[in-house]
């Protein structure tokens, strides 16, 4: 639940209406009767805190019964049976609270409350998005001319140790890794390294060496082409994210790719995931630095620190988030070293508004890249004018804007940059559980829609 900034969360007293009844605990501590007399905060905020009431971020560790039923301490029985108010001792909302209601039967339900200051009009949009897809955590931030003018986390980073999320807790990007690889890419354009149209593999490619005997239509794939997903290849099955490449190194997945079928490259697209795997092999080469490192040079530009290549559980940083499939998938399951430049970035919702704002083509902070790439950047495929290098275009919630979505066990993000001249709302949006459905994630970009 979000209360106005500038309310005292370390001294309020909520109320709680329950079935007169039942007895409440809150932080194990037993809470008297005091039927129909609402309790008043020392604060000069009084949330009115019904635990029962559909706005209040908490998290019941059992089933709840239907109203109406004697079993739940929360229902009134009959009009006869009115409920009673419990006075609570003023309780330190900093931290999460625990309330523990046992019916008359002896049923117990365990509520966690979450209190935090901010503007209720931006979370409560999205407390009802984590209430729907069931999302223990999300971070939230979106800026106006080039500053961050609102960022949120909400619910659980870690449920198990009831770990806050913050808008500084790092999620996985999956497919919002591509943005990162795109930008490395046009670094080394920009540095004369390479060129969009240079060719990939056969005589002249830029991995020529390490793919030998590719076929006519393989040699002809460009950069431009892996950026824009027109190289040819599809994606049935995905050799990146299939159980069937299980125990494949990236390299052997290339190979398995350069001999499947193939259309004409720059003739029809095809979303491939493996395309941009090869250009992580294509930064490698050119700049003569694993993924990461270059990537962190890059970003380095800009003053970002905190944007990795994720590991796996054991190797999670100390302030990334834990992530919980829905569909019974494992959210650890996915090789990040192998999908590094395709789906394995981690970064903060604050750090990607950052980036955004160097990358961004307006004039308040120095960008890292030039006017006219820039313009490159976001110039739709003439192929398919929804896609551009590295980033979707036409968005119907914000058809002016450049954005990209990811989804993988355990996360969903949605990243968004307006790019119509005059236009300057960037946002993000990310949680460490799976968007299960093209409704989710309509969710996400219906909720950071930029004004």
């Amino acid at each position: 639940m979000t209360v106005p900034e500038g309310v005292d969360l370390t001294s309020l007293k909520p109320s709680l209406t329950v079935s007169p009844g039942a007895t409440v605990r809150i932080n194990n501590v037993p809470v008297t009767s005091n039927v129909n007399n609402t309790a008043t905060g020392t604060s000069d905020y009084n949330p009115g805190a019904n635990i029962s009431d559909s706005n209040l971020s908490a998290k019941s560790s059992g089933s709840n019964s239907p109203a109406g039923n004697s079993s739940d301490p929360l229902a009134s029985g009959s009009s006869s049976d009115p409920l009673a108010t419990r006075s609570i001792p003023a309780v330190d909302f900093t931290r999460v609270v625990t309330v523990e209601v046992t019916a008359e039967n002896g049923k117990t339900l365990q509520y966690k409350l979450l209190l935090k200051n901010g503007r209720q009009e931006f979370d409560n949009l999205v407390y009802l998005f984590m209430a729907k897809y069931d999302i223990p955590g999300i971070s939230f931030a979106f800026s106006k001319n080039e500053e961050i003018i609102y960022r949120s986390g909400l619910g659980f980073a870690i449920t198990e140790t009831e770990e806050r999320t913050t808008p500084g807790h790092l999620f996985r990007l999956a497919s919002i890794s591509k943005q990162f690889t795109t930008l490395c890419i046009l670094k080394l354009y920009e540095a004369g390294k390479l060129t969009l149209d240079d060719r990939v593999f056969g005589t002249g490619g830029i991995l020529e060496l390490e793919y030998a005997d590719v076929t006519p239509r393989a040699a002809a794939v460009t950069i431009r082409h892996l950026l824009q997903h027109t190289s040819g290849w599809g994606n049935d099955p995905d050799p990146m994210f299939s159980s069937t490449f299980t125990g494949k190194t990236l390299d052997q997945r290339i190979r398995d790719m350069l001999g499947s079928s193939q259309a004409e490259p720059g003739t029809v697209f095809t979303y491939n995931n493996m395309g941009f795997g090869i250009l992580g092999e294509v930064i490698k080469k050119v700049s003569g630095q694993p993924y990461e490192e270059y990537l962190k040079t890059v970003l380095s530009e800009a003053g970002i620190t905190d944007i990795h290549v994720g590991k796996d559980q054991a190797g999670r940083r100390s302030n990334e988030v834990v992530y919980y499939s829905q569909n019974g998938y494992n959210g650890y399951a996915n090789p990040m070293d192998v999908i590094a430049a395709a789906g394995g970035v981690i970064a903060s919702t604050e750090q990607m508004l950052q980036l955004l704002f160097h990358i961004d083509g307006r004039p308040i902070v120095p960008d890292i890249i030039k006017a006219e790439t820039f313009v490159q950047m976001l110039t739709p495929s003439a192929i398919y004018a929804r896609y551009a290098l590295g980033w979707r275009r036409g968005h119907k919630f914000f058809p002016d804007a450049a954005y990209h979505s990811g989804n993988l066990a355990g996360t969903a993000v949605m990243w968004v940059m307006g790019s119509t001249p005059g236009t300057s709302s960037t946002a993000t949006i990310a949680g460490n559980a799976t968007a299960i459905s093209p409704a989710a994630t309509a969710g996400y970009a219906t909720a950071i829609s930029p004004a």
